[in-house]
């Protein structure tokens, strides 16, 4: 079983375990939802009609892509601590693949499962707006190409916290976890700074921010690419680039780790 193999085995596990059907389900209840109460725009909308739907798509957005993410990480967070049960990981060290190849096959397989589940839903609303209301925006359709890559650096703390604690349930609570933790670090200048008027303990959380993924940035600003509300920050792509090393380093120091353990 080469990596490619190995990919294709671990979406095929999620699907037979129920998770990916669960997810493509919910999505389309989601979608049906929306199709019901999507009215007609007029043939020839004015710019405030425009405007109108862009907001609606903006708010429709800015709501369900963080429950989106963490719906994925509850359906695929037991993919790598089940990796690592008995029986099965002898098999997979048989295999001719080297540890690393095995990590980041299994990792990008189960991000593979919810990414096309998150095209999906996207393509879904986009032509659903676009058939009923004949408005085709771009826009919000490109936006998943942020929101796939936010999931890519997200699931890579769920990698190493399944590697380090080989529990489905525990990897899924750290997920919940970080990412109440990065909403607050992403304001904590307007909140954690004025705990403690301290230049060490600010720099503690401005290094422990940088050195994991944005997630609460990266998926405010996917939505800024649908459209900008006013008075709202502009689209900026520094969260994604910072996430990039981040990402990068959970990463290795999962592959490093994997690679240490007398399995």
């Amino acid at each position: 079983m080469r990596f490619w193999g190995m990919f294709r085995f671990t979406v095929e596990e999620a699907v037979r375990k129920g998770t990916l059907i669960f997810y493509f389900c919910v999505s389309t209840i989601i979608l049906l939802l929306f199709a019901l109460f999507a009215g007609k725009s007029p043939a020839n909308p004015n710019i405030s009609e425009l405007d109108a739907i862009e907001n609606n798509l903006i708010m429709l957005h800015s709501v369900s892509v963080s429950w989106i993410i963490l719906l994925g990480i509850f359906g695929i967070a037991g993919l790598i601590p089940s990796m690592l049960e008995k029986g099965t990981i002898d098999l997979f060290l048989s295999k001719p693949l080297a540890r690393v190849e095995l990590l980041m096959a299994r990792a990008l397989g189960a991000v593979a499962g919810i990414a096309l589940n998150l095209l999906y839903f996207f393509i879904g609303i986009w032509l659903i707006l676009g058939l009923k209301a004949g408005v085709w925006h771009w826009a919000f359709l490109s936006s998943v190409i942020y929101v796939i890559y936010a999931f890519i650096c997200f699931f890579s703390v769920v990698t190493l916290v399944g590697l380090i604690t080989r529990s489905s349930s525990f990897s899924i609570l750290l997920a919940f976890v970080f990412s109440f933790v990065s909403l607050v670090l992403e304001a904590r200048e307007r909140g954690l700074y004025l705990l403690w008027d301290n230049v060490v303990y600010q720099r503690v959380l401005d290094v422990f921010y940088y050195i994991t993924p944005q997630l609460n940035a990266m998926l405010e600003n996917s939505t800024r690419v649908v459209g900008r509300l006013p008075y709202a920050p502009e689209f900026t792509i520094m969260p994604f680039v910072y996430s990039f090393f981040s990402t990068l380093l959970l990463y290795s120091l999962s592959a490093w780790y994997f690679s240490r353990q007398d399995y």
